[in-house]
C-alpha cells in the first residue's frame, strides 16, 4: 500500500515538474526577448553590435529623448482619437446591449448574432472602400474619420462583452425600481447602470486601447499632413519612410538589402 502511494507521489511530482518547466519556458519566450529589447533601447549606438550582453555598458537615455521628441506632438492626437473611439462606442453599445439581453422584439437575435459575426470579417478587405468612402464623405485626414472607421470593429466586441454582462444581471431589477416609480429609463440609468460600471470600464478601456495602438486604419486613413496619431509616426521614425533605412538612436544608417 505504501509503495503505491509512493509511486503515486512521485508520479504527481513528476507530472507537476513537467507542468512547471513547461510554464517557465513558454514565460521564458515571451520574456527573455523583451528584456532584450528594453536593454538596447538603454544602448549607445556603438553597442548595437558586437558581442550580445544584456545590461548596456555605457547606458543613455538619447533613444528615448529622440523617440519622444520625433512623436510628442502626435501624442496628443492619439489621446483624442483613442478617447473619442471609446465613447462613441460606450454611446453605442450600452443602450444596444441593454436591448438586446434585456428587452423582446423580433429578429433580436439575428440581429445580435449579425453584429457579433462581424468579428470574424477579416477587416483589411475593408481599406480600400472605406479609403475611398472616406475621400467622399470628407472623413479623411480627420480625427472624427478614425473615431467613426474604429467603430467597424469596435462596436461587434463591445457588444457582445456587454450583453452578457447585462444578461448576468438579475432579471427583476428593473421591475423592483418600476415598483418604486422609476420608469424603465430611470430604472436603467439609476440601477441597471451602476451595476453594470465593471463591464461599462472594461469595454471603454479596451476600446481606448484599439483608438491608441491601431496601425493599419489610422496609417491608411490619414497622412503627414493632417492630424496623424503617434503609431504610425514611430513606425515611420524607426524604420524610415522608404523602409531602406533603419534609425539607430541618434543617426540614421543605410541598410544594406
Amino acid at each position: 500500500m505504501s509503495t503505491n502511494r509512493r509511486r503515486t507521489d512521485s508520479s504527481d511530482l513528476l507530472y507537476r515538474g513537467l507542468v512547471y518547466a513547461t510554464i517557465a519556458f513558454l514565460v521564458a519566450t515571451i520574456i527573455v526577448p523583451l528584456v532584450f529589447i528594453v536593454s538596447v533601447s538603454f544602448r549607445p549606438p556603438t553597442e548595437f553590435f558586437g558581442e550580445p550582453h544584456l545590461i548596456p555598458h555605457d547606458p543613455t537615455l538619447q533613444t528615448w529623448v529622440t523617440g519622444f521628441n520625433e512623436i510628442k506632438d502626435n501624442l496628443v492626437n492619439s489621446l483624442f482619437v483613442a478617447a473619442g473611439t471609446a465613447i462613441i462606442a460606450l454611446l453605442i453599445t450600452i443602450p444596444g446591449a441593454y436591448a438586446f439581453a434585456r428587452t423582446r422584439f423580433p429578429g433580436r437575435k439575428v440581429g445580435f448574432y449579425l453584429i457579433v459575426g462581424a468579428m470574424l470579417f477579416p477587416y483589411i478587405v475593408l481599406i480600400i472602400p472605406v479609403t475611398s468612402l472616406w475621400h467622399d464623405l470628407g472623413l479623411f485626414n480627420t480625427i472624427h474619420g478614425l473615431w467613426i472607421a474604429y467603430q467597424i470593429f469596435v462596436v461587434p466586441f463591445a457588444m457582445w462583452i456587454l450583453r452578457d454582462f447585462f444578461e448576468s444581471l438579475p432579471a427583476n431589477l428593473e421591475e423592483a425600481a418600476q415598483v418604486y416609480g422609476c420608469t424603465q429609463f430611470s430604472a436603467f440609468v439609476r440601477v441597471v447602470l451602476p451595476l453594470s460600471a465593471p463591464g461599462i470600464v472594461a469595454v471603454g478601456f479596451l476600446a481606448f486601447l484599439v483608438g491608441w495602438n491601431d496601425f493599419l486604419f489610422s496609417n491608411l486613413l490619414t497622412t503627414g499632413f493632417g492630424p496623424r496619431p503617434a503609431v504610425p509616426v514611430l513606425f515611420q521614425t524607426v524604420s524610415g519612410s522608404s523602409g531602406e533605412r533603419v534609425f539607430w538612436g541618434s543617426s540614421w544608417s543605410k541598410c544594406s538589402s
